[in-house]
């Protein structure tokens, strides 16, 4: 890993310059690091290891956008994904939260596993901050960090407290114990089987 001991500045001019000599060597290269920043900067197709198995192949935005396990899910993205304990809703009309929120199907296909426990998996960029009284969930707030570009509120959503990130843009108002209602868009729902981990909505 060549740039883990280098400060946050250099590293990012080092990744600058060696995106720069892989386009100008024309040279296949090899790159091995456990910062997904890097890989998803770096590659031009990214293979995600987990104790010497492959996890899945594909280019940094198709595993970003269709991350083919829990484990890629939680590597690519940073703050990780949130991953949520869930049901299919008996009907198969929708999903069902620990807590008894209701979450969209992102594919009606899934509509064949009805009550079936899954995990689903949404992206901190992906909530919405509902309006008042509005939203598929609450955040309680417990930690605020103010990046300026934009906000991450930490908090608990739900009645068994999952913890969650929620990144937000621009500036946020909030302090530790503020509840926030949340939405998210049926597109951004992933779906992954509660038992072995890989994407069930494919």
């Amino acid at each position: 890993e060549p740039l883990s001991n280098l400060d946050a500045k250099l590293r990012v001019q080092m990744r600058l310059e060696i995106k720069k000599l892989q386009g100008s060597l024309g040279t296949t290269s090899v790159y091995v690091t456990h910062d997904q920043v890097e890989a998803m900067t770096l590659g031009d197709r990214l293979m995600v290891l987990n104790n010497g198995v492959v996890e899945q192949l594909g280019t940094p935005l198709e595993l970003y956008d269709r991350p083919a396990t829990v484990f890629v899910a939680g590597f690519i993205g940073s703050p990780a994904m949130n991953l949520f304990e869930s049901r299919v809703k008996p009907d198969g009309s929708g999903l069902t939260l620990a807590g008894g929120d209701e979450v969209p199907l992102p594919n009606q296909g899934l509509a064949a596993q009805a009550d079936r426990p899954v995990k689903i998996g949404v992206r901190p960029e992906h909530f919405e901050l509902a309006g008042e009284g509005a939203g598929m969930t609450r955040l309680t707030v417990d930690v605020v960090e103010e990046l300026g570009a934009d906000t991450i509120l930490h908090g608990r959503v739900g009645e068994n407290g999952a913890v969650t990130a929620v990144r937000a843009q621009g500036y946020r108002a909030a302090k530790a114990g503020t509840v926030l209602p949340l939405t998210v868009a049926r597109e951004h729902v992933h779906v992954f089987d509660a038992d072995s981990g890989r994407r069930l909505d494919d």
